[in-house]
C-alpha cells in the first residue's frame, strides 16, 4: 500500500469516528439540562441585580436538593 491509501484510509476513519461521536451525542442527550450554559448565562447577564441575585440562590437550592439527593442515593 502505498503511504497516499494509508492517509486516505486514515482520514475516512477519523471522519466515520467523528460522525459516530456526533450520532451517539444527538441520541444519548440527556433531556434534562435543556439549554446551554451561553444561553442562561446571557439571560442571567440582563436581568437586573435583583433578579440575578434570586436566580442564583434558586439555583443554589436546587444544586443542594440535588447533591443531598444523590448523597442519600434516593435519586429518580
Amino acid at each position: 500500500m502505498s503511504n497516499s491509501t494509508i492517509a486516505l484510509l486514515i482520514f475516512i476513519g477519523v471522519i466515520a469516528l467523528l460522525l459516530g461521536g456526533i450520532i451517539y451525542a444527538i441520541r444519548e442527550k440527556n433531556i434534562y439540562h435543556s439549554g446551554s450554559f451561553a444561553s442562561m448565562a446571557a439571560f442571567h447577564d440582563m436581568q437586573t441585580a435583583e433578579k440575578q441575585n434570586a436566580m442564583e440562590t434558586v439555583i443554589e437550592m436546587q444544586a443542594e436538593k440535588k447533591w443531598e439527593e444523590e448523597k442519600s442515593g434516593n435519586t429518580e
